[in-house]
């Protein structure tokens, strides 16, 4: 009986000193319950794609002022962004003066090998037709910008300015602000004969009132300060008192056109007065708003916004394309990449007054490159 007494002692003892041993600590016990619900495990980020490496070779208009000038300065400082961005990318930005010259550079560019895409801004769109057909031919791709190469195949696209809304806007513009006048009067100054040209007008006659009278013929200007200065003082010379005073309007096609005719028409001083309550323009320069903040004349000013940055959008086609990204800088109408405008007036009724555009993005990317 004390031999079985002493086991039952035995047993227990040892139960006890079980179960002391196998207590949880909620400290060191890597089962004890979560006093949280757990997190989501994260991802393994997926490793870094190799660089791709491309070539693009940009060949544009030469120029140290203006809005070549300027487009030149844009070109270059997107170029270098991208190259920043993409690892690999290599971005050679070639300004010729002439045609002729753009075609040595793309001549250049083909004999170099390793391109595999150029970024054409043709100084003549016929003047380049051949060479551009030779980038096409070497297996390269082309996106031609600004002005086109009519009837070209081949292209991964055409990109520039919405000339034709441009022009449908300005006429839109102008058929509510002279809506009170029975007859409208007016004087045409444009750059030159390309296709902007002739995008520009035709979106404007489109839609423009038959009450608009054009009074003279249309004033080719090459895009030159001096020479609408020039065109505006001979025209003010050879008319006489009525003629001038009858004019209601000056529809233009670039900011720098508009420069030179108020330096002509501030500087005017013979027998008429100026009657003119607007003149239009496509641009949206700061220098030329500051004339119509500080001239004496009555006239107004809406010019719609076209800038040398939108050369940029030019280079962000080219890259995304190469790099099979989708590209939202334009939209894409009947084949053409079309970058959007909009209105900037002193006269009211525009997108923008001129110190709301001051305020936006758009006025700080395009003087992003100083003052220029």
């Amino acid at each position: 009986m004390k031999r079985v007494l002493c086991l039952v002692l035995v047993v227990m003892m040892v139960l006890t000193c079980a179960a002391c041993g196998s207590a949880p600590t909620t400290q060191n016990s890597p089962s004890a319950a979560p006093t949280s619900a757990p997190e989501t495990p994260k991802a393994t980020p997926a490793a870094t794609p190799e660089a791709k490496s491309f070539k693009i070779g940009v060949v544009i208009p030469s120029g140290d002022h203006g809005f070549t000038g300027e487009s030149v300065a844009h070109a270059k400082m997107e170029a270098d962004a991208l190259m920043e961005r993409y690892k690999g990318l290599e971005i050679v930005v070639k300004d010729g003066l002439e045609a002729s010259d753009q075609i040595t550079s793309i001549e250049n560019l083909l004999a170099g090998g390793a391109v595999d895409l150029i970024m054409l801004w043709p100084m003549e769109g016929e003047a380049l037709r051949s060479a551009a057909q030779s980038i096409i031919d070497a297996g390269v791709k082309l996106v031609v910008y600004d002005r086109l190469i009519n009837n070209f195949q081949g292209l991964v696209g055409e990109i520039m300015g919405d000339n034709v809304g441009i022009g449908q806007m300005m006429g839109d513009y102008l058929n509510k602000y002279y809506a009170d006048m029975d007859s409208v009067q007016y004087l045409r100054f444009v750059g030159d004969s390309s296709t902007v040209t002739s995008q520009r007008s035709d979106g404007m006659d489109g839609v423009i009132d038959k009450k608009f009278a054009q009074v003279a013929n249309t004033f080719v200007t090459n895009w030159s300060t001096e020479t609408a200065q020039g065109q505006m003082e001979e025209w003010l010379n050879a008319k006489s008192k009525k003629e001038i005073e009858d004019l209601d309007l000056i529809v233009t096609h670039d900011d720098e056109i508009v420069d030179g005719l108020m330096n002509a028409l501030d500087a005017y001083s013979g027998p008429a007065k100026i009657n003119i309550k607007l003149i239009t323009s496509v641009g949206g320069r700061e220098a030329t708003m500051v004339k119509f903040e500080t001239t004496k004349l009555p006239v107004k000013f809406c010019t719609f916004y076209f800038a040398p940055a939108f050369i940029r959008e030019a280079l962000r086609l080219s890259v995304t394309h190469l790099y099979g990204e989708k590209y939202t800088g334009a939209n894409l109408t009947n084949g053409q990449y079309l970058i959007p405008s909009f209105s900037i007036s002193n006269a009211g009724s525009a997108n923008h007054d001129f110190n709301s555009y001051r305020k936006s993005d758009i006025y700080a990317e395009r003087y992003s490159i100083g003052n220029f």
